[in-house]
């Protein structure tokens, strides 16, 4: 709203005059309490409008700039970016990750909650489906097993983590390219024990 009465300001608009602009621009009859004749008067002195009280062209900007402060911008839901299972593909994925603390201290699972911003964040960058997603996880969690999780990233970390420059890079990502690039390989293992 603040950004209306600052709009108004640098035009030198009162607010009684821009509501006849505003009227006179959509065909309505101004409410009587603003007295509608000045207020024309005042709008063709500075050129808002013309003689025959028609929108000028220097009217028109002014008129966009101030409804698009009123035009809501809807942000697109978790549904609306993972789908509207959403909730249950990610227990799916959080129960791939074993239940217990990794060497870094953290728990491999972190609350299901907790992973809902990071996924939407990946669904907004990359174009994988739930079931590459799943693969991929598998994957990763399989190829750590062998050597009991060392070093291995929980479950937030995997789908991203943030860089000390505030970007960030995604495991998941990876690994779920290394899926879609090579399905016939999905099943190697790479890190296998030697027996001597």
């Amino acid at each position: 709203m603040n950004n209306v009465f600052i709009t108004l300001i640098k035009n030198d608009l009162k607010p009684d005059t821009y509501y006849v602009l505003h009227c006179i621009n959509e065909n309505i009859i101004p409410n009587e309490y603003v007295n509608a004749s000045i207020e024309k008067i005042r709008l063709i002195k500075n050129g808002w409008l013309s003689e025959d009280l028609k929108i000028t062209l220097k009217s028109i900007p002014l008129l966009t700039e101030i409804n698009s402060f009123f035009k809501k911008n809807k942000q697109k839901t978790s549904s609306d970016v993972m789908g509207l299972l959403f909730e249950e593909k990610i227990i799916t994925f959080l129960e791939i990750f074993p239940n217990k603390k990794l060497s870094s201290g953290k728990y491999a699972r972190v609350n299901s909650k907790n992973l809902e911003a990071p996924f939407k964040w990946f669904f907004e960058n990359y174009s994988y489906s739930w079931e590459e997603i799943i693969k991929a996880t598998e994957k990763y969690v399989d190829e750590f097993s062998i050597r009991n999780y060392q070093f291995m990233r929980n479950s937030q970390y995997f789908i991203r983590k943030q860089n000390i420059d505030k970007s960030y890079e995604s495991d998941l990502a990876t690994y779920c390219e290394l899926i879609k690039t090579n399905p016939d390989n999905e099943n190697i293992n790479y890190f296998t024990e030697r027996i001597v």
